[in-house]
C-alpha cells in the first residue's frame, strides 16, 4: 500500500507541542547556531564559552574514522569528529549539568557509510541524547547528504535528521526530521543592509510559518550575516540564528539590540 504523503493540515494541531519561538520570546546565544563551526580559530569551546546552543562539524568517512572538513583536501590527522567535538562534548556536558546543545553533522560523502561510524563514535554521549521517552540535553541532528525519509526511519531514536523541504514524508517519517534548514538566498538576494524587500519578506515569513504549523523549528543558512540580518530573522520567528562570527552575535544577543 502506497504510504500517506505528509499534509500540513493533519499536523496543524502538533505545533501546540512544538518549543519554536512565539513573539515576545527573548532570544539568548541558546539560539545561536556556530555555522561551520570547525572553521573558527578555536573550534567548539568559542561557541561553547559563548553560550551557544548549537554548533556545526562536516564530515567525511575515511578508513573507518570521521574526520571534519569543508573539502575533502582539507582533511588532516589530529581533525577527527572525536577530537573535536566528542571528547570536550563528554568533557563539558559532565561538567555543566542543565547545559543543552546541539551538535548538528553534515554528512559530506555517502550516509550508509558514514552513519554507522556516527552512532559507533558517539556512544560515549549516549547518556546526553536527548529524544522522545530520553530526556537529555544533547540533540544530535545529520545534515547535508542525509537518507531518504524512509530509510531514516531505520536509524537510532536519538538521530534525527535535517532537511531543506516539507513535502514528501509520511507522518511517521517526519518525526525524524529534528529541524528544517533553507538557503536564505532562495528567498531573497538582499545584502542584509537597509530593509528586506517586503515580497522577500512574504516568502520568508510564509515558510516560517509553514515549518511552526507543522510543529518544526526553522534556520537559515548562508544568511547576510550582519546585525540587520539577525534582528530581522528575531522579528519574523525563525528558531535558530547561525553565524560565523560568533563573538559578535553572542554580544548582540546579550545585548538585546533587536
Amino acid at each position: 500500500m502506497k504510504s500517506k504523503i505528509i499534509n500540513p493540515l493533519v499536523l496543524f494541531l502538533t505545533a501546540a507541542l512544538c518549543a519554536c519561538n512565539k513573539p515576545g520570546k527573548m532570544y539568548t546565544p541558546a539560539d545561536a547556531h556556530s555555522h561551520n563551526d570547525y572553521k573558527q580559530s578555536v573550534p567548539f569551546y568559542r561557541a561553547y564559552n559563548a553560550g551557544f546552543g548549537s554548533v556545526e562539524a562536516d564530515v567525511f568517512a575515511v578508513n573507518g574514522q570521521l574526520m571534519v572538513a569543508h573539502e575533502e583536501k582539507e582533511i588532516t590527522p589530529g581533525r577527527s569528529l572525536k577530537n573535536m567535538y566528542i571528547d570536550p562534548l563528554v568533557e563539558k556536558l559532565k561538567q555543566d549539568t542543565a547545559r543543552r546543545i546541539r551538535l548538528l553533522i553534515e554528512i559530506k560523502n555517502d550516509y550508509a557509510t558514514t552513519l554507522p561510524l556516527v552512532i559507533q563514535e558517539l556512544k560515549p554521549l549516549s547518556q546526553y541524547f536527548n529524544y522522545t521517552g530520553h530526556a537529555g540535553r544533547l540533540s544530535v541532528v545529520m545534515t547535508g547528504k542525509v537518507p531518504p525519509g524512509a530509510v531514516m526511519l531505520n536509524y537510532p531514536a536519538w538521530m534525527s535528521f535535517d532537511v531543506d523541504h516539507m513535502d514528501g514524508f509520511t507522518p511517521q517519517q517526519f518525526t525524524k526530521i529534528g529541524l528544517l534548514s533553507f538557503p536564505f538566498d532562495r528567498y531573497s538576494k538582499w545584502n542584509g543592509s537597509g530593509e528586506l524587500p517586503e515580497k522577500d519578506e512574504a516568502r520568508i515569513t510564509s515558510l516560517i510559518d509553514s515549518a511552526h504549523n507543522l510543529g518544526k523549528k526553522i534556520r537559515f543558512f548562508a544568511i547576510p550575516d550582519t546585525n540587520t540580518c539577525w534582528k530581522k530573522l528575531i522579528q519574523l520567528h525563525a528558531d535558530v540564528i547561525g553565524t560565523d562570527h560568533i563573538n559578535a552575535l553572542a554580544d548582540f544577543l546579550n545585548k538585546k539590540e533587536y
